[in-house]
């Protein structure tokens, strides 16, 4: 077994230039791929490979200045660069046949798979991914916050001796500090809980091929979450508490199951190309701390239903003088 450091950059474009993309592609593409830097590590976290290069945008062909200022990769190299195809062709047999990828952050696989849809290429061999960064947590303070490379570097004392934003140079110190951690057992352990939750998953995702939901109500109404399966022994959970919704589009529903216990139900909703929604559908554990806050969000969000109800139905000062004369 090989474990591969993967690291990104890629460009974007302005809101209208890439919304009138991805609608004539009919599917989402919210950048391109410009760089692909990896590390490859043997089955006792020894580096035996790097693997780094530019790719050639199709769609996105300006270099963003922000991106530009950001990696330090020029208009020139961009455009020198090798096309998608090319690249994931060699990068695949780069990668050979018995390894799992280790990224920092749950991005870049994603990205990769949006630009692979766009160019279709199968994407099927870039599954079997880890977030090293809930492993590092984990194995750490066990902490539920979204850690930075910088911080994990820090945390073991690495030297940062190369410019960061580069996919290889990212993808190197990923690779130090994957050495710092104990990942086969954190692959083993990630896989039994994926990660911090039980499912996690994209529901209504029209560039997959689903039909993507007109309403949120028709989202919310969905089988899969208004009754959902407990994700252990997928037997029927029981909706306890109210709906809250908070900042950002995200939704949570508390649910019970008999045998497991309480579940926090998490919807991040997000638009499609075409308009309609989709989400990212996460289900996890309640403990007391995180009931506590859930609770506390949805009497928060009372209060304030009521303030605006209150302020809506007051009587403007002349409405109250005609009441006063009559």
């Amino acid at each position: 077994m090989y474990y591969i450091t993967l690291d990104l950059e890629w460009n974007q474009a302005y809101a209208q230039k890439a919304l009138a993309v991805q609608r004539r592609l009919a599917c989402r593409l919210r950048g391109e791929v410009i760089q692909i830097g990896a590390v490859k590590m043997d089955s006792k976290m020894n580096i035996c490979g790097s693997y780094q290069i530019i790719v050639k945008p199709q769609h996105f062909k300006k270099l963003h200045r922000h991106v530009s200022e950001l990696t330090g990769i020029t208009q020139e190299q961009m455009d020198m660069g090798t096309p998608l195809p090319d690249a994931a062709e060699r990068f695949k047999k780069w990668c050979g046949k018995d390894f799992c990828f280790l990224t920092w952050g749950p991005d870049d696989i994603p990205m990769l798979k949006e630009n692979f849809n766009v160019h279709d290429i199968p994407s099927v061999w870039l599954d079997k991914v880890y977030d090293l960064q809930v492993i590092f947590n984990r194995q750490t303070d066990d902490s539920a916050k979204q850690r930075s490379l910088e911080y994990a570097m820090d945390y073991f004392g690495l030297e940062q001796h190369l410019p960061a934003h580069d996919a290889l140079n990212d993808a190197y110190f990923t690779a130090l500090v994957a050495k710092k951690l104990d990942v086969p057992e954190g692959v083993k352990t990630y896989s039994d809980v994926r990660g911090e939750f039980l499912e996690d998953l994209v529901i209504g995702d029209a560039d997959a091929g689903d039909d993507g939901y007109v309403t949120i109500s028709e989202m919310l109404e969905d089988g899969i979450n208004k009754t959902p399966l407990c994700p252990i022994c997928k037997k029927e959970m029981r909706e306890e508490d109210k709906l809250l919704h908070s900042k950002g589009q995200k939704y949570t529903l508390h649910f019970v199951c008999k045998k497991h216990g309480d579940m926090l139900l998490s919807l991040k909703l997000h638009r499609n190309f075409n308009d309609t929604w989709r989400a990212r559908r996460t289900v996890r554990y309640a403990d007391e701390a995180a009931l506590t806050e859930y609770r506390e969000g949805i009497e928060r969000a009372n209060v304030k239903r009521k303030t605006t109800r209150r302020r809506r139905h007051r009587p403007t000062h002349r409405q109250a003088k005609e009441t006063a004369k009559s």
